[in-house]
């Protein structure tokens, strides 16, 4: 009787326990909102339960004995909230994997779970700390966090965790010192930290010697951690390491040999900031087995030297400063990359190179010699750039024979005679580019008639083909249209005749036949791609009886034909419209800038009761209500002040209240300079930094009308933030330091700011209002001081205060005009106007470094201006400034920023219809547009120009001239001469791609590629 007691009260026991996992199951599956397989919503149903009180056929679920042990739903596409509280009671559970859904919540209640074996929530949107219960997961093995919104720094309870041997929490928003977790791990072989916001530097030192002896896997890459690698300690003797990954990071000083390490495979420092030469044991042959080494994007100087590793099959070392000839030999080695370095010699080297090379990206380099025509072991090379280099010769019949050659590059070099056939007849050739070169002859496709059921699409391959700037002649072969798949078509800048072939693919994205002397109709297919396809040039083609499609024309292209109205007729009616909505947006900015004006003055002689004086901290540069002081801390902040009030009176009565126009007297602009000068302030015109506001009479006060309501806290008493290590400077040291206005700017003051040690930074003070939270400001401001480019002004930290308008931004201070400053009429002008070389140069600058954020870091800059725009001496590099600052603005800021943009004439079209128009790319690529054309003209972006049909903006002014064929008459005339004109229609066309509809505009890699070759065919023209 008591044996049946027992066991009929264990039965009990365990039937309530398994009753609460199917109840938790059932709880948990009321937050799942949506699940398009079914799979879960479909089979956890509360009727299906086995004998022992186990879900019964429920998916994803494993039981025993009446306890949930496993869940597991990867990949379903779960959405809705699941809730740990809920399963916080599974204290069997071993396995929790729900990978690959939109799932949402926190992980609070994990370490009630201590059964945990392996946790897999890795991409879906949970968010939160990790709790510092996680240390009672004491079985844990695997923990995989990674694509979620986790932020925080790490708790300490991982030294706890003897069994964790995985984790992966990349691609969130931990932030920290990364040590404060490597630290604590001791036997775990894989982790995986990148994509988040850690700092600090990598010190792995004795505290570290389980880690070190353990880790096969460590990928710290794409955060913020500075200083040397493994500076301290030295060289761990990592026992195990297999991958390192650091990538992306802030790292300077000199790279390890890595001696000691045999067992690494794969290393990856990629975008640092490495200097240094390049470890010669890296190359050669030794005990190491090192198959991938990533290099590029840091400071290496020195040679190359020759690669005599057995091991190694990938190396990118692209984007240093490495020099000397090409390495003789590269032993196995399949991917060879040292592009972008200053490597020089004869390109014949290559001819050494073994049968295991598949990608050759020597491009932008200074390599001379011509093309080898004894190379035949390339049975395996798929990729072959060598594009900017100097490279010479006609190009060798062997070349076109590589059997599993897919792309080719040979673009701007000094290559000529004619072009291979076997390009044209190959199966595998995918990409071939040319363009920028001196060949002549037709294009040889004839041999296409020839070749074997050349009518089924898999025989040719050739999806972009670029032949633009070279003197090919012939016509444009029929043949051209056997090639499906293709793309992208570019044979512009040739002399080129007949007609365009009917029947070219209706997949071609990218099409350009302009600078050419083709004529006959447009074939129906080719009439939606824009005029600047075809023009300048091909005056005989014909477009039938019907326009050009409305979605490849540009706003400004006014020549569609259409019979029920005359041309002049329609060209007013056009310009009347534009004219008007000019003039209503021109006088509706005008007034809204009035107001902000008059509401920030009345505010201040509010604050000082009607009397002259300085209120603290508006403007003031004194020792106790600023974070910097005037170099004449006595009395400069109060006359400059009372000057401006005094200045802003009479304005008023003399304006009727529109107080900005007092900016506009270039006798009160002199006088404000003479006063900063006196008083030991920056003078507005010489010191243009990134937010200083444009000489241009028409740019000068939307660029500081509303810097006024910028406020400065009695002392710096908030978290200051750097984010380079090299930069050694305190809250305190900041406050006292010497400073001067130098700007101002939608979003605040700019300061330039004197430290102790004499290093200068410029400090942008925010207004108050428009900056983000402080959570989310810091996660992006830190995200944009990881930026690095050689035109771009870096972020070096910012600071937080008590206070809502205490919030700065440190960089760099660069001592150079802007743009607006050279190109726009200022008395006396300071320098001489610019070249049309400098100007080119200036317009390649702009659009290397604006590629570089669209396609390397995939951002927009937001806020592209003549103003923003530094031209460093002495070589007038320029340096782009205020990049992406929309990113930790609020809606209204960001608001302010475009508005900002239109009123200064940089705004797209497409922003005028949209409720809330955030910055783009395409946006990017408009305003760049409007860059070059004020680079060609020498005329402000929002000056209103006299037309022949009345008064319009820029943007009009030139597109109405290049519509009419007199694209000469926009030129500044201090740049056109005889040779420079061919030059100057190429940019045109280049710019008015750029202002196109956002659906036609082209991507800013397409328009640094333009311009590159027009560099090209500037050469050529001076006979290079």
């Amino acid at each position: 009787m008591q044996r049946f007691s027992f066991v009929y009260l264990l039965f009990l026991v365990v039937t309530a326990l398994a009753q609460s996992d199917f109840e938790a199951l059932l709880e948990l599956k009321k937050g799942i909102e949506k699940d398009p397989s079914g799979k879960v919503l479909d089979s956890w149903d509360s009727k299906t339960l086995a004998s022992d009180g186990c879900p019964k056929n429920w998916f994803g679920i494993i039981c025993s004995e009446g306890h949930v042990t496993s869940i597991t739903l990867n990949d379903l596409g779960l959405v809705g909230n699941f809730s740990f509280p809920v399963i916080a009671g599974l204290k069997l559970l071993r396995n929790l994997s729900i990978s690959s859904n939109q799932l949402t919540g926190t992980i609070f209640n994990i370490g009630s779970i201590r059964s945990l074996e392996l946790l897999d929530i890795s991409v879906n949107a949970f968010h939160g700390v990790i709790p510092s219960s996680i240390a009672n997961l004491k079985d844990l093995v695997l923990l995989n966090l990674s694509s979620n919104n986790f932020e925080g720094t790490f708790p300490s309870g991982f030294s706890n965790l003897k069994r964790l041997k995985y984790i992966d929490f990349r691609s969130n928003g931990f932030s920290g010192d990364i040590m404060n977790l490597l630290s604590q791990l001791d036997s775990v072989v894989h982790v995986d930290l990148s994509s988040n916001q850690l700092s600090g530097s990598l010190d792995l030192g004795l505290g570290s010697s389980g880690f070190v002896s353990s880790i096969q896997y460590l990928n710290i890459s794409q955060n913020l951690v500075v200083g040397e690698l493994f500076a301290h300690d030295g060289m761990p003797y990592f026992d195990s390491l297999e991958v390192l990954d650091a990538s992306n990071n802030q790292l300077v000083g000199t790279i390890p040999s890595f001696n000691f390490i045999v067992s690494l495979r794969i290393l990856r420092l990629r975008n640092n900031r490495l200097s240094g030469s390049l470890p010669e044991a890296l190359l050669q042959e030794s005990s190491m087995i090192l198959s991938e080494l990533d290099l590029s994007l840091n400071q290496l100087e020195g040679p190359v030297g020759s690669i005599t590793s057995s091991t190694l099959r990938k190396l990118n070392i692209s984007s240093n400063k490495l020099s000397g000839s090409l390495p003789y030999r590269i032993e196995h080695c399949a991917v060879i990359d040292l592009s972008n370095n200053m490597v020089s010699g004869d390109l014949s080297r290559i001819q050494g190179w073994g049968n295991y090379v598949e990608v050759i990206e020597l491009s932008s380099n200074s390599l001379t010699g011509t093309l080898p025509n004894q190379t035949s072991q390339f049975l395996r090379l798929t990729t072959f750039k060598v594009s900017n280099n100097k490279l010479q010769g006609v190009l060798p019949e062997i070349l076109g024979t590589y059997p599993e050659l897919k792309v080719v590059d040979l673009s701007l070099n000094r290559l000529n005679g004619s072009l291979l056939p076997s390009f044209f007849m190959s199966t595998k050739l995918t990409a071939l580019n040319l363009s920028g070169n001196n060949f002549t002859g037709s294009i040889p496709l004839q041999g296409i008639k020839n070749m074997p059921s050349v009518s089924s699409a898999e025989n040719l391959s050739l999806v972009t083909l670029d032949l633009s700037y070279n003197s090919l002649t012939g016509s444009l072969p029929p043949e051209i249209s056997k090639f499906h798949s293709l793309e992208v078509l570019n044979v512009s800048n040739n002399k080129l005749e007949g007609s365009i072939p009917d029947s070219l693919p209706n997949e071609l994205r990218g099409f350009n036949v302009s600078f050419n002397n083709l004529s006959g109709a447009v074939p129906d297919n080719l009439r939606g791609f824009p005029d600047s396809s075809f023009h300048p040039g091909n005056s005989l083609l014909k477009f039938g009886s019907f326009p050009l499609s409305p979605k490849g024309s540009s706003n400004l292209n006014l020549n569609a034909h259409r019979p029920q109205l005359k041309p002049v007729t329609r060209i007013a009616l056009i310009v009347g419209l534009v004219g008007g909505a000019a003039i209503i947006a021109f006088v509706c900015v005008m007034i809204y800038y009035r107001n902000s004006w008059q509401e920030t003055m009345s505010q201040d002689l509010k604050r000082n009761n009607g009397k002259e004086t300085v209120p603290q901290g508006e403007y003031s540069l004194s020792h106790t209500s600023a974070p910097f002081r005037s170099k004449d801390s006595s009395s400069s902040s109060f006359s400059f002040h009372q000057e401006l009030l005094s200045s802003t009176k009479k304005a008023s009565s003399y304006d009727h209240g529109n107080s900005s126009f007092v900016l506009n007297d270039p006798k009160y602009l002199g006088h404000l300079e003479s006063t900063r000068r006196d008083e030991g302030l920056a003078s507005p015109l010489p010191i243009l930094s990134s937010s200083n506001a444009s000489p241009s009479k028409n740019q000068f006060p939307f660029e500081s009308s509303s810097a006024l309501k910028v406020r400065s806290p009695d002392k710096l008493a908030g978290d200051l933030h750097l984010f380079d290590g090299s930069l050694a400077l305190t809250a305190d040291e900041l406050s006292r330091a010497p400073a001067e206005i130098i700007g101002r700017s939608c979003h605040g003051t700019l300061y330039k700011a004197t430290l102790d040690s004499g290093n200068v930074l410029a400090i942008k003070w925010l207004k108050e209002g428009i900056a983000k939270g402080k959570k989310e400001f810091a996660r992006e401001v830190k995200k944009l001081g990881c930026i690095k480019h050689p035109n771009l002004v870096s972020l070096q930290g910012y600071y937080w205060g008590p206070k809502e308008h205490e919030k700065l931004i440190i960089s760099n201070y660069i001592n150079a005009p802007c743009l607006a400053f050279y190109l726009q009429e200022t008395e006396p002008r300071k320098p001489p106007p610019l070249s049309r070389d400098e100007r080119l140069r200036v317009a390649i600058d702009v659009s290397r470094c604006l590629n570089y954020l669209h396609n390397e870091r995939a951002i927009p800059h937001g806020n592209l201006k003549s103003t923003n725009i530094l031209l460093e001496p002495p070589n007038l590099t320029a340096r782009l400034t205020d990049y992406s600052l929309h990113r930790i603005l609020t809606s209204a800021g960001t608001a302010e920023q475009v508005l900002n943009a239109g009123a200064l004439g940089y705004r797209p079209p497409e922003f005028a219809s949209s409720s809330k128009p955030c910055p783009s790319l395409k946006s990017d690529v408009y305003a760049f547009g409007v860059i070059l054309m004020e680079l060609l003209t020498g005329k402000s972006s929002g000056e209103i120009v006299s037309g022949s049909t009345g008064m319009v903006d820029l943007t009009d002014w030139v597109g109405l001239l290049a519509s009419e064929n007199r694209a000469g008459d926009c030129f500044d005339p201090m740049i056109l001469e005889r040779d420079t004109q061919r030059t100057l229609d190429a940019m045109l066309q280049v710019a008015l791609r750029c202002i196109l509809p956002a659906q036609e505009r082209p991507d800013m890699k397409s328009v640094y590629e333009d311009l590159s070759e027009i560099v090209l065919g500037k050469g050529k023209q001076k006979g290079l």
